[in-house]
């Protein structure tokens, strides 16, 4: 008889609604959300949630407290999970850990990195530790403590778990995020193009520490030396009137916003129809959108200050990964125009790397997380 796990988390992200159901060929499981989406997110990251996954009732955001609902009691009571996995250090959690112990079930954290920062265009890379958030980590650390496991999503969220909040390093171990990613395997490699009318993609929001001007700062560049090259930009973030006015201000052409999209689902169709993504972020965890690309077979190019790319983006085997500079990025991105024989070795290779991050491969990877604590 399988075991019951829920998984409570704050937005109904598509990849995390698809990931339920690659779990329950392990587990019985449910996954449960605060809300639909959050407002920064795209109207068509709503996906059918199914049987399994559902928006808590008498939900919502208390100030310095975050998420939380009163309905989450009676969903308890009915589901009765053996596992109740959380999503971050949220004080409402502390609560449902509190309840969970009550009852002698097992209770997971899972969580990024904790960061100093104060909004969503904050920049800092500055993680929480010892000597710069001593009293809020003692206070997760005293919430907390009841856990029966800490996933870290990255090796750096595991290690400031242990060395910079003191967790029992027993409890703590490192998971990767779940992908839908199937799709992008359809995709067919990329070739030469005589005309080089490449298409350039910016998929990531339009945010401070993504560095969308910086991205339209490389294509002005390219564009002198490639007229023929395109390139599509994410249309949401709060950066999006400052990119309009530095494409009107340079007279860019060849620039477009994604504002098509229609559904989860056919997001894949974005990265099928361009040829190189790029992303000079200042700090991300992991992301998603070059996982995205590796499995799509693009080429890649991004800035060296992004967690954890050795597991899905190597330079020079499917990528080139760059210090922050317009000339790094610029000379790339040319390799990749002006000898497109690189396309084809790169995206084989991008393949092979991400294989393991597809929503069954993480489940199975999970499941053998769950099993090595005793969960």
């Amino acid at each position: 008889m399988k075991k019951k796990l829920v998984f409570i988390s704050n937005m109904a992200a598509p990849y995390q609604v698809k990931f339920c159901y690659s779990l329950q060929k392990h587990f019985e499981t449910e996954f449960w959300f605060y809300v639909r989406r959050e407002e920064n997110r795209p109207k068509w990251w709503e996906i059918p949630l199914g049987d399994k996954c559902k928006i808590l009732s008498y939900s919502g955001v208390f100030p310095k407290v975050g998420y939380y609902s009163l309905g989450v009691f009676a969903e308890l009571l009915r589901f009765k999970p053996d596992i109740v996995m959380l999503g971050g250090f949220m004080r409402w959690h502390w609560l449902l850990l509190m309840l969970a112990k009550l009852f002698n079930k097992k209770v997971v954290i899972m969580s990024e990195p904790l960061r100093n920062v104060k909004s969503d265009r904050d920049q800092s890379q500055s993680l929480m530790s010892k000597e710069n958030s001593s009293r809020a980590l003692k206070w997760i650390k005293r919430l907390f403590n009841k856990a029966d496991l800490y996933l870290g999503m990255g090796t750096v969220a595991e290690e400031q778990f242990i060395k910079e909040i003191g967790f029992d390093k027993r409890k703590v171990t490192c998971a990767i995020y779940p992908h839908d990613i199937d799709k992008y395997f359809e995709h067919p490699l990329r070739t030469k193009r005589e005309n080089q009318d490449y298409t350039i993609l910016f998929a990531n929001r339009l945010i401070d520490r993504y560095q969308p001007l910086f991205a339209l700062e490389v294509f002005r560049l390219l564009k002198e030396k490639y007229p023929n090259i395109r390139m599509a930009m994410n249309n949401d973030g709060p950066l999006k009137s400052e990119c309009i006015k530095y494409i009107e201000a340079e007279n860019l052409q060849d620039v477009m916003f994604l504002k098509g999209i229609d559904s989860w689902n056919n997001m894949h169709l974005i990265y099928k129809n361009a040829d190189i993504i790029i992303l000079p972020a200042t700090y991300s965890n992991g992301n998603g959108s070059i996982i995205e690309a590796a499995a799509s077979g693009m080429g890649i190019v991004v800035s060296n200050q992004i967690n954890h790319l050795e597991y899905y983006a190597q330079h020079n085997k499917n990528s080139f990964i760059c210090n922050l500079e317009l000339e790094s990025f610029v000379e790339a991105v040319s390799k990749y125009i002006e000898q497109p024989e690189i396309f084809l070795e790169h995206g084989k290779s991008g393949r092979e790397l991400v294989g393991l991050l597809r929503n069954e491969a993480v489940a199975k990877q999970y499941v053998e997380i769950f099993e090595r604590h005793g969960l």
